[in-house]
């Protein structure tokens, strides 16, 4: 009955009027709301407690919380078990009253079974869950590595190189190897380094890896990194680098233990990642969109003592 009188009302040319649009928004901003609708934040993982361990994900949920807040809804982070039929969790969800669905960072190998996303307005965080095909947010991971090298590069380094996971790397579009590439070749850098793919899963990669760290850097005499690999510094102080006597290091993300590099402002993602699903379920934009967009966000440069500026 809704879409029939959605679709009788465009057929006889009514349209929202902006300013009751405004008026309403208005009358929201001046008073605290009350929670009425519940929006779920998805999670799937094998070990569900290990998703907000990271930083980032852990300010894409307060972003998200605040946002959601301040528009009367509740945000509720579901369990999905692993094994759980989808038709359990869907139908957990609908009795919850749930309108609107948070999908945070998966394994790509995510499996969604036969779950109808169409019962549900979806946003996606990232781009490492390829299903649904909803409308999603994110960093802007090329701009921010171009940004990253640049920033490297005025601080007076010359030989910079990017430790980086290709797993990643192909879960995000090849954004992180892309934009160092492009970087290179924007900025004229002489010294041209080669990105080295690092995979710790198991103890026999995180050996091999280790070798082909402490090949690299003495091949290269490399005299900055980005890392996207988390465990690159603990890596290079166990081949005996300091940091940043030796080599300085820049993180792409706060998730990298070094307090310099790319903030990908995960807490701005998250509040405007709820903020354009309060406005698909207000419009009653359920399922996959006809025409997904990609809002990427952008980053800035964090400062810190891993990589200072050459004097």
């Amino acid at each position: 009955m809704r879409e029939t009188i959605k679709r009788v009302a465009g057929e006889m040319g009514y349209v929202p009027d902006p300013f009751l649009q405004r008026l309403a928004e208005y009358r929201r901003a001046g008073r605290t709301a009350q929670f009425h609708w519940v929006i779920a934040w998805l999670n799937h993982w094998d070990k569900p407690e290990q998703l907000r361990g990271y930083h980032a994900f852990e300010q894409y949920w307060q972003g998200a919380r605040q946002a959601s807040k301040r528009s009367g809804y509740q945000l509720e982070e579901f369990i999905w078990p692993a094994g759980s039929p989808a038709k359990t969790t869907e139908l957990g969800l609908q009795a919850r009253g749930v309108l609107g669905l948070l999908i945070p960072p998966h394994k790509p190998e995510v499996n969604w079974d036969d779950f109808d996303w169409s019962k549900f307005s979806v946003m996606r965080f990232g781009m490492s869950v390829r299903h649904p095909d909803s409308n999603l947010v994110t960093a802007d991971h090329l701009r921010a590595v171009v940004m990253a090298i640049q920033k490297i590069h005025e601080y007076g380094y010359q030989r910079i190189g990017l430790v980086y996971n290709e797993a990643h790397n192909r879960s995000i579009g090849g954004s992180l190897v892309g934009g160092y590439l492009w970087a290179q070749k924007r900025m004229g850098i002489e010294h041209a380094i080669p990105p080295l793919d690092s995979e710790t899963k198991t103890p026999q990669l995180a050996a091999r890896t280790k070798r082909h760290l402490d090949a690299w850097m003495k091949k290269f005499r490399t005299d900055a990194i980005l890392a996207d690999a988390p465990e690159a510094p603990l890596l290079l102080r166990e081949l005996g680098y300091r940091i940043p006597q030796d080599v300085a290091v820049a993180g792409t993300s706060l998730d990298v233990l070094v307090d310099s590099g790319i903030d990908q402002h995960p807490e701005a993602i998250g509040q405007i990642a709820a903020g354009m699903l309060i406005k698909q379920i207000t419009l009653n934009e359920r399922g996959e969109p006809t025409d997904p967009c990609r809002i990427l966000v952008e980053s800035r440069w964090q400062d810190g003592k891993t990589l200072p500026p050459r004097r």
